[in-house]
């Protein structure tokens, strides 16, 4: 069974028409609204509380109506989620005025997302300067360039600060990786569940 036309239940078709009229609404709203503050941002930011409630339970109908959907939908819903998922961890990797302070000097127009990736596996791999990542720009303003220059999280950023005393680092540094090794368990007892309650 194909999941289109009179399949859809009458509260997604509810939920979907809702939600599209509201995205449709603050794009429209929003469309010649120039106030450029806060540009460090990705996307628009005046429209995105709109995108995440259209997102909000697309995973959700997603799953439950797995047994229902075409295989293609299926596929491309997953695909979505992945893309989805690698681009949100990759936004979180780095201080967001990286990319801001390397196009000063790279020049515009720059893919972000394409230029964020590239400094992740630059600097995983100590290839910052022999890529030619490292601009002058990076060095101006010094709190900057000491945020900008490490991983974006708790532990590695009190690493490289170096503010904080070492056995504060340790202990942060296990509350993540126990917090990392429990989100991998749920998301594989998750994994396990909808195998057994979904058929391929």
């Amino acid at each position: 069974m194909h999941f289109c036309g009179n399949v859809w239940p009458p509260k997604v078709r509810a939920y979907a028409v809702a939600s599209l009229l509201l995205l449709l609404g603050y794009i429209c709203f929003y469309a010649r609204y120039t106030y450029w503050a806060g540009d460090f941002s990705w996307g628009d930011r005046y429209v995105s509380t709109a995108v995440e409630m259209v997102a909000l339970l697309a995973v959700a109908i997603l799953l439950r109506y797995r047994a229902i959907l075409s295989p293609w939908i299926w596929r491309s819903g997953i695909v979505f989620i992945a893309v989805s998922f690698i681009v949100q961890i990759a936004s979180l990797a780095f201080w967001l005025p990286l990319e801001i302070y390397q196009m000063e000097t790279l020049g515009n127009p720059t893919f972000v997302i394409a230029l964020r990736m590239k400094n992740i596996v630059a600097f995983a791999l100590g290839k910052m300067d022999a890529w030619g990542l490292n601009t002058e720009t990076l060095t101006q303003d010094p709190w900057d360039y000491v945020h900008i220059t490490s991983w974006n999280f708790l532990p590695f950023l009190l690493r490289r600060v170096g503010a904080a005393p070492a056995w504060v680092m340790k202990v942060v540094f296990a509350i993540w990786g126990v917090a990392l090794a429990v989100l991998a368990a749920v998301l594989w007892r998750l994994r396990m569940t909808l195998q057994r309650e979904v058929p391929s």
